[in-house]
């Protein structure tokens, strides 16, 4: 029956002890349990039948119980001890993390009889330390930068990704504005994201552009959460920005590398078919007995021209094939580089005559000795004088000139012709570029003979630039190469 005879702040006091999460337990100044209330139970795993009149020692790992004795000593002396962070044994034998606070027992007259002892599990605790640690790791070792912002668009937190993508320190952003790396021009874009976290709504893999420290801009693609408190409530953004440049630039250039292979297949379609149609045309007029005994020869003329033509297209195709799949080798021996040059320009000289641009050519009276490929080294040079025939108007001229020094031979073809544009300078030796565009062409050629020329220099360990002043100022194509010792 209940004792009606109880002190109601006694009562009172047992139930707050009985319903408190934390474990509390009394016991005398020997260690024997003499309380031991529910969260207790829950805590260590005994029961208080189990427990009270026992050594509140088993729960002490037996490393740390030496410990005990001075504690004891402390408490008699009426010192209390709060938060200790120690480890205790529950009844299942595996350590656990707790926070302890001890009080010794006073008896009304100031004599200490007993320890009181609250204990607190700091598993969970402990847990959420190392969880936010291995977070924070996580987030500061990401290459993505990783930003948190109130719902007013100041930055709250900056990781390490972001100081190296936006230039701005954590000290320098913290506090401030988002809007800090937001081009004026796209202001518009924070109001948007705001709006759509304020209704709870994410952001995803939104492609845009922000601005470094340095005024430069940076092309990211952007995802941003709302962050929420634990009753739900929406109180700030967490935002992950990647840099896309790279990924865009190549997107980019593989969208160009497209583009050119469409014209080149479109140049190479129209470059075979004129001499193919001419070819085939008199091929046709001979069998069928239509030409007459005088154009019977110029037939001939013409067909040889375009199968020789066809020929040199086929051969600057497959010549690219090899350097792209790495098969491409040359073969240099001692050669005298004048005698290459003169031979080239007799292979040029026909058309040039024929266009009535004149070519010049100047060598050392002495041979100019180079290991090199002949037929390839032939073939630079043969290019190199059919552009600058093919792109110099009549009326014009052609000078070639080898000169020699200790170290290297150097050959300059300068032409009076169109000439380049100077923003085009940096891509003449790239495989399939052409100045003309293909649907406008004024000239014909599948834009591989500098290519060529570049790649089969470099084979020889020389070297080959253009100059030009821009249109209508003629060009100048210079190869560097090393002399024979």
């Amino acid at each position: 029956m209940p004792n009606n005879n109880a002190d109601p702040a006694a009562l009172r006091l047992a139930a707050i002890v009985e319903s408190s999460y934390d474990a509390i337990i009394s016991h005398d100044l020997e260690g024997t349990v003499g309380t031991w209330n529910r969260a207790a139970e829950r805590l260590f795993g005994y029961t208080a039948t189990e427990i009270v009149g026992h050594s509140v020692y088993q729960l002490v790992p037996a490393n740390l119980r030496s410990n005990e004795a001075e504690l004891v000593k402390r408490l008699k002396g009426g010192e209390t001890i709060s938060h200790l962070e120690t480890t205790a044994v529950p009844k299942n034998g595996a350590a656990m993390p707790v926070s302890l606070s001890i009080s010794p027992v006073l008896t009304p007259d100031g004599e200490v009889v007993g320890i009181a002892r609250i204990v607190r599990d700091l598993s969970a605790q402990q847990q959420a330390e190392r969880d936010a640690l291995r977070l924070a790791a996580i987030v500061n070792s990401s290459d993505d930068a990783i930003i948190s912002k109130d719902l007013n668009g100041i930055v709250q937190t900056w990781n390490q990704a972001a100081e190296r993508m936006f230039g701005y320190t954590a000290d320098e952003m913290i506090g401030r504005s988002i809007t800090t790396i937001i081009p004026r021009e796209r202001m518009g874009e924070e109001d948007t994201v705001l709006g759509r976290l304020r209704a709870g709504l994410p952001v995803e893999h939104f492609e845009t552009f922000r601005r470094r420290k340095d005024g430069s801009l940076i092309e990211i693609s952007l995802t941003v959460s709302p962050i929420r408190t634990p009753s739900g409530i929406i109180i700030g953004a967490s935002k992950i920005a990647r840099d896309i440049s790279v990924q865009r630039q190549l997107a980019r250039e593989a969208e160009d590398a497209n583009r050119v292979k469409d014209e080149f297949l479109a140049t190479l379609s129209h470059e075979l078919r004129t001499p193919l149609n001419a070819v085939l045309g008199y091929t046709r007029m001979l069998r069928a007995g239509n030409l007459a005994t005088d154009r019977q020869e110029r037939a001939i003329d013409v067909i040889e021209r375009n199968a020789s033509l066809l020929h040199q297209l086929v051969s600057d195709v497959l010549d690219v094939s090899g350097i792209v799949t790495g098969k491409m080798r040359v073969n240099p021996t001692e050669c005298d580089l004048a005698t290459i040059v003169r031979a080239a320009s007799d292979s040029v000289r026909p058309t040039s005559e024929t266009k009535g641009v004149p070519i010049t050519v100047e060598t050392p009276p002495t041979p100019v000795m180079v290991r090199c490929d002949t037929d390839r080294m032939q073939q630079v040079f043969w290019n190199l004088m059919a552009n600058a025939v093919k792109f110099t108007p009549r009326g014009g001229r052609i000078s070639v000139r080898l000169v020699e020094d200790d170290q290297f031979a150097r050959a300059t073809v300068t032409d009076t012709g169109v000439g380049i544009k100077r923003e085009a300078l940096p891509h003449v030796f790239q495989r399939f570029w052409q100045g003309d565009s293909v649907n406008g062409r004024q000239t014909g050629g599948l834009g591989l003979g500098l290519a060529l020329a570049r790649h089969f220099i470099e084979l020889h360990g020389g070297s080959i630039s253009a100059e030009s002043g821009g249109q209508g100022t003629g060009a100048t194509f210079t190869v560097m190469l090393p002399r024979q010792p």
